[in-house]
């Protein structure tokens, strides 16, 4: 392919991209408005008594006796590196012990993926009991930063001035994006969340709410989409998504221009990691 053909597609693939975020903003707009006008009675209560507990939520959803070797790895470094956080590790085994889930997410789970029901899941632990969301993809390099566990709400977000973004963008469109219009801004894999705190409250009802009223998903990224539009608090820090990538992203490509291998852990100690 000739460098002006591969502009040419790339082009193109921005073009769809930001026409399938815009249509589902849309949806997301539309549907703020609704959940504000006539927000839903959909009552959560903890069923542990977890105290003054930091706790670490990880799901995997048919337990953890087999694992891939990537997760393998990613779990032990948490147990490694919790300090005085409590990891709780939840399957659809005992995932009762902690949530009695609303009749119609019961229901309708079949209808949405995995990764929805976790979208969903992350958001209901932490506004009942608080603390930290990581996926079990998530690899930790030291303990977890004292200043993301203090916000009330914090995620890792695009930077407008990401100096590296030409090479973000080349690695993986659908997700990296800096154009006008691209709404999948922030990542989820990594959550800090305040028990109650009026983010995680708003986003927990706001996805419950379209659970109980629609069959699926509009978009993969649909949480993210969501939580672009719904807009992030005004006090939480802005620290870049691309850097829970760095370790994983050297890892595929050896070439990696940002950062040494070495020095990655100093600059960040939360890696997002993948199996597939």
């Amino acid at each position: 392919m000739s460098l002006s053909s591969t502009f040419l597609w790339r082009k193109l693939r921005e073009v769809k991209i930001l026409r399938q975020h815009r249509k589902v903003a849309g949806i997301c707009e539309a549907f703020i408005a609704h959940w504000k006008s006539c927000p839903p009675e959909i009552a959560l209560t903890p069923k542990k008594d977890l105290g003054t507990e930091r706790v670490i939520w990880q799901y995997w959803a048919q337990g953890y006796d087999a694992v891939p070797p990537v997760v393998g790895e990613c779990l032990a470094s948490v147990d490694r590196f919790a300090g005085d956080w409590t990891v709780i590790r939840l399957s659809d085994a005992n995932l009762d012990e902690y949530l009695d889930l609303p009749d119609f997410v019961r229901e309708k789970r079949s209808s949405y993926s995995v990764a929805h029901f976790a979208d969903l899941l992350r958001l209901m632990l932490l506004q009942v009991y608080g603390g930290v969301w990581l996926d079990a993809t998530v690899q930790l390099t030291a303990p977890i930063p004292e200043a993301y566990a203090a916000c009330d709400f914090f995620v890792f977000r695009r930077d407008p001035a990401e100096p590296g973004r030409k090479y973000w963008r080349s690695t993986y469109a659908y997700y990296f994006g800096w154009a006008p219009g691209f709404q999948v801004n922030m990542l989820n894999s990594i959550i800090f969340s305040r028990r109650g705190g009026k983010t995680v409250s708003d986003l927990c009802s706001l996805m419950l709410c379209w659970w109980k009223e629609h069959q699926d998903m509009p978009d993969y990224f649909f949480f993210q989409i969501l939580f672009d539009v719904y807009g992030a608090p005004a006090d939480m820090p802005l620290v870049s998504d691309t850097l829970p990538h760095y370790l994983q992203q050297s890892i595929n490509d050896p070439s990696f221009p940002l950062m040494p291998r070495a020095e990655i852990p100093e600059r960040i100690p939360m890696h997002k990691r993948t199996y597939k």
